[in-house]
């Protein structure tokens, strides 16, 4: 299937020429649409930014509920990196970015851990520490008075409703909030004729390194920030090094004995390493007597 927009041979086509074509077909009706919550001229009102969300989130649901889960968590993670430079801008000293994005990861691998353990108890006291941590950052937002500035305050509603994400009962609700602060509101707010651009990098870029569990090929950083170029290196690096870990457990396994938060990963995949592997992985996962074979 030949993409409209296939005019590169970078990672970023090489994810979307591999993803299942039920996602292409979706996403290049989505991204040919024109919407008028995106400022755009040429919408007639007809195509709604919310529905074209939906029509694309809901396809990830076709996979296995632990892999659906992960991919919407990943796909939360990158978004709030890009959202990290506008509270870093207005209160620099805020701690809620630094302590979100650090319990995400940690949920990212404890939950790999969990999905191929074999003892049950081990995978339950996991699922309880978990929840432990995800509470004290949680406590974060409630011993900071909630901005009123609004930009301040959408910023930082992506950060809480990234830790909703990581509870699977509210992961697509809560990555629906975090689109619309960022698509339609001004958690990052790239001005009107930015919003297009942003919008189109979320769908072309976000969407299939989500689906892989891998960092996307750029980072969306608005013109006007000085030191952007020091932002999207920082904002990748981070990401490749918890993609890298998240792949080293699926295809490796879990070194035995040893400590996640002790490993450190520092090796890519590229697309040529996409190319030459097999985009299947099996999870072995508690519930189930068997492996099951989750086709990334």
């Amino acid at each position: 299937m030949a993409l409209a927009w296939s005019s590169s041979t970078d990672i970023r086509l090489s994810l979307l020429q591999n993803i299942p074509d039920y996602l292409k077909v979706a996403i290049n009706k989505v991204w040919q649409r024109h919407y008028e919550e995106l400022y755009e001229s040429e919408a007639d009102g007809t195509a709604l930014l919310q529905d074209a969300l939906d029509e694309v989130l809901q396809l990830f649901q076709g996979s296995s509920q632990t892999l659906c889960h992960l991919r919407y968590v990943w796909m939360a993670l990158i978004l709030t990196l890009v959202v990290e430079p506008t509270i870093e801008y207005y209160q620099p000293h805020n701690s809620i970015p630094r302590a979100t994005i650090s319990q995400i990861s940690f949920w990212l691998l404890e939950s790999i851990e969990i999905a191929i353990i074999h003892e049950s108890q081990s995978a339950e006291n996991n699922k309880t520490k978990l929840l432990d941590t995800t509470a004290e950052v949680l406590n974060l937002f409630s011993c900071n008075k909630l901005a009123s500035f609004q930009v301040l305050y959408e910023a930082l509603d992506v950060y809480k409703s990234a830790i909703r994400s990581l509870d699977s009962n509210q992961s697509l609700e809560a990555l629906f909030d975090i689109l619309d602060d960022v698509l339609e509101g001004y958690a990052i707010f790239p001005g009107s004729a930015g919003r297009r651009e942003l919008f189109d990098w979320w769908l072309l870029e976000v969407v299939p390194a989500s689906w892989y569990l891998l960092p996307p090929n750029s980072i969306y950083v608005i013109d006007e920030l000085p030191n952007k170029e020091d932002i999207k290196l920082r904002q990748i690096s981070t990401l490749e090094v918890i993609s890298s870990a998240i792949w080293y457990f699926l295809i490796e396994g879990l070194p035995s004995g040893k400590n996640l938060k002790s490993q450190r990963f520092h090796s890519t995949y590229d697309s040529s390493y996409l190319n030459d592997m097999e985009l299947d992985v099996k999870l072995i996962h508690n519930e189930f007597n068997s492996s099951h074979t989750i086709s990334l």
